[in-house]
């Protein structure tokens, strides 16, 4: 698997680095937090080419998610 800068972007999100295709979102996403990086797997539905992006969170990154959609998303599984 080739590791690539993570300039490579298109309108839709990352352009395929074998055939030029548009992918929309990774396949796989990690933020590894001591380092702020973030690791994308990238796979292209048209020529299968699987690839990885890094790219670094800026210093002053705060989630913007708010709790209630946040729940909304993910209820509560504890049944009492």
């Amino acid at each position: 698997m080739t590791t690539v800068a993570s300039l490579r972007g298109s309108a839709y999100g990352m352009t395929c680095n074998r055939c030029g295709d548009s992918l929309i979102a990774p396949e796989w996403a990690e933020y590894l937090s001591e380092e702020r990086l973030v690791l994308n797997l990238w796979c292209c539905m048209n020529c299968g080419n699987r690839f990885e992006t890094e790219a670094f969170a800026p210093v002053d990154a705060k989630s913007e998610i708010d709790s209630n959609v946040l729940k909304a998303f993910f209820p509560s599984l504890l049944v009492a």
